[in-house]
């Protein structure tokens, strides 16, 4: 490994963005602002702490807003400028590994980002010296700061490298993880939290930090299980421990910047029709680490303005948990989608005489791996709770997982034999049919006068999705009523079987022929 300092990448960026004139540009307009803010917020405010403290906040906050953002807008031309710039092919010829190359963007591109946010320090400290800041805190400050834009700039790298290499399956990533961090992003610095015993992993939290953080752990006050939300800012509850927010803050930074970092190491100097973010064991592993932080760190008391608690029960804590990992399962699947060309390759290099299995239905032993651990994560969170109130059939859940997962693998399956296809943007047709099919199914339920029960069979086939609620109306038709449904899972999973006999019958004419053996070899053998 080259050390960042001697990476020819990281030094090519850094040339292309530290250029003498800019800096001095840079330099000369974060001075003057720093002096007009400074001088404005001592003539506005009457006492050292006052005055001290707006600067602070000011020069804090512009740190976070420069670091953050604008090194986002740097990473995330990175690779996808690659060809506007005329060095597209430099990254294909270089001697450096993927990783080395990943690494010199990622420190390189946003350079002037960094030089911005060292500008702006002096006016920092000096707010932070009048204003009584605690060094130790500051220091932890800029360590949540630091760290957060490390994870903010390697995930716009990577949507970088998808821009510039689209394609379905990372499509399906990108916002399956953006809307995951759209929830564990949402973290607020007060008690009223919504989903999750967590405070905010906002890189902003690093300013709240140096201004009031504590060092202190608080475990709850008495009376109130361990496990209920914490009465502070600063402490997070993970599976029932009570732990110290900034090294979670910084676990989760660092553990989400490598798990950007893998794709960009497998794919940075591959071609567009080979792009696989993750193997498929890496895909697993990140749903895996997905699910330990969001069962770990869900929050199992509600807390509501008036003060009261009220516990979750089995039926919501189910039924959220089973939506959000359908919505993972899915962006795994998509992401596990192979091209033809991958499938190609794929078949070239196996060894003649042996039946690729886990090609047949793929990529449904992977969803089944995902699925498995999911339950097995959940299971040990809230399994063998007694507190929890029992208002959920563990048939019922067990049915509902099981018809959910086959229509989930229904849909899937379906995508990867379109994606097999010889025809224009195959994966995205498959999608616009498959949305044809819940569209009309969905008419048909409201519009049509079916009796009960073939309503309920009907429903099971096309869109068993308000299954994932768990209400108790479901439950009630569920136990009333059983054989429509099992009429539905059967549906389900003959389709899945009829698709991956589809899909394995297309890749019949991606792999290659028999070697013809001469007659005279075929003698001697005999």
């Amino acid at each position: 490994m080259t050390p960042l300092w001697r990476n020819p990448e990281f030094i090519r960026n850094c040339r292309a963005q530290l250029r003498p004139r800019r800096l001095l540009l840079v330099a000369s307009i974060i001075a003057a602002l720093s002096l007009v803010v400074g001088y404005s917020a001592y003539q506005s405010y009457t006492g050292p702490d006052n005055w001290g403290t707006m600067l602070f906040l000011v020069a804090f906050y512009s740190q976070v807003f420069t670091l953050c953002l604008g090194g986002a807008y740097y990473c995330l031309h990175a690779i996808s400028s690659e060809r506007a710039h005329n060095t597209f092919d430099f990254q294909r010829v270089t001697q450096l590994s993927s990783l080395e190359l990943a690494l010199g963007k990622l420190f390189g591109a946003p350079s002037v980002a960094w030089f911005a946010t060292l500008c702006m320090l002096p006016a920092t400290l000096v707010g932070a010296l009048v204003g009584g800041i605690s060094p130790l805190r500051l220091a932890a400050g800029y360590l949540i700061l630091f760290t957060g834009a490390l994870a903010v700039h390697a995930l716009f790298l990577l949507a970088s490298l998808a821009a510039a290499r689209t394609s379905g399956g990372v499509a399906g990533l990108v916002a399956v993880m953006g809307l995951l961090l759209l929830i564990v992003f949402s973290g607020s610095q007060n008690t009223t939290r919504l989903f999750f015993d967590l405070g905010a992993v906002s890189p902003a939290a690093a300013v709240e930090f140096a201004r009031q953080g504590t060092w202190r752990v608080v475990s709850g006050t008495a009376g109130i299980p361990p496990m209920a939300v914490s009465h502070s800012d600063w402490t997070d509850v993970f599976f029932g421990i009570p732990v110290h927010h900034l090294p979670v803050l910084l676990i989760l930074y660092l553990s989400f910047a490598v798990w950007c970092l893998l794709p960009l190491a497998r794919n940075l100097k591959k071609d567009r029709a080979l792009l696989e973010l993750f193997s498929p064991a890496q895909s697993v592993g990140l749903l895996v680490y997905l699910d330990v932080i969001l069962v770990g760190f869900f929050l199992v008391y509600h807390v509501y303005y008036s003060g009261a608690r009220a516990e979750q029960t089995a039926a919501s804590t189910f039924g959220f948990f089973l939506t959000l990992n359908l919505a993972l399962l899915y962006g795994l699947g998509l992401a596990l989608i192979r091209n033809r060309e991958q499938v190609r390759r794929r078949a070239h290099q196996r060894i003649e005489g042996r039946a690729d299995w886990t090609g047949i239905a793929w990529p449904a032993a992977y969803l089944l791996v995902g699925a498995a651990s999911a339950a097995v994560i959940y299971l040990s969170r809230f399994g063998w709770r007694s507190t929890l109130v029992k208002d959920l059939d563990p048939r019922f859940a067990l049915f509902a997982c099981g018809l959910l997962f086959a229509t989930m693998l229904r849909d899937i399956c379906f995508l990867q034999w379109m994606n097999l296809r010889r025809s224009n943007h195959p994966l995205m047709m498959g999608a616009i049919l498959l949305g044809v099919f819940y569209f009309c199914g969905g008419i048909l339920l409201e519009m049509a006068k079916f009796t009960d029960s073939v309503k309920t069979a009907f429903t099971a086939i096309v869109a068993p999705w308000p299954l994932a609620a768990a209400g108790s109306a479901e439950q009630a038709a569920w136990s009333h009523n059983p054989a429509p449904w099992f009429v539905g899972l059967a549906v389900q999973l003959a389709l899945v079987v009829l698709f991956a006999a589809l899909h394995y019958k297309s890749t019949g004419e991606l792999r290659p022929a028999p070697i013809a053996r001469p007659a005279s070899a075929e003698a001697a053998g005999d």
